[in-house]
């Protein structure tokens, strides 16, 4: 197969391409709150598809639970150092809705990053012209 450099761990925090590093992932800013989820079809600089089928990015779900459960956790064990537990019930949920457009984008770049180039190393690396 036809190995490239994937891009690294800054192109991933930055929401760009998981191949080349260069190209956006995302329509619009993450402040766009109505469209925050828009994602592009495939990367402007090297034609990586971002989609490579449909229903791809339903496993996104899955790693945005991880997350989500995550954060609930340190949260917790946060609140409850700081002797504010009873007041978790009303925190917590403020800073899941506050933090959710950025939950959503990194579930969808993990897809990207994680899966993508184990699951389709055809469609990431290239195909082995070769055989």
């Amino acid at each position: 197969m036809l190995k490239s450099p994937r891009a690294g761990i800054l192109p991933f925090f930055r929401a760009r391409c998981p191949r080349c590093g260069k190209g956006n992932v995302f329509v619009n800013k993450v402040m766009s709150f109505k469209k925050f989820s828009d994602t592009l079809d495939e990367c402007p600089k090297c034609q990586l598809k971002y989609e490579p089928e449909t229903g791809f990015f339903v496993g996104a779900m899955y790693w945005t639970y991880a997350v989500l459960v995550g954060l609930t956790v340190v949260l917790s064990i946060v609140l409850y150092q700081m002797d504010l537990f009873e007041e978790a019930v009303y925190i917590i949920p403020l800073i899941i809705v506050f933090l959710l457009p950025w939950v959503f984008r990194y579930g969808r770049l993990l897809m990207l990053y994680v899966v993508y180039p184990i699951m389709y190393k055809d469609l990431f690396y290239g195909k082995d012209d070769e055989l």
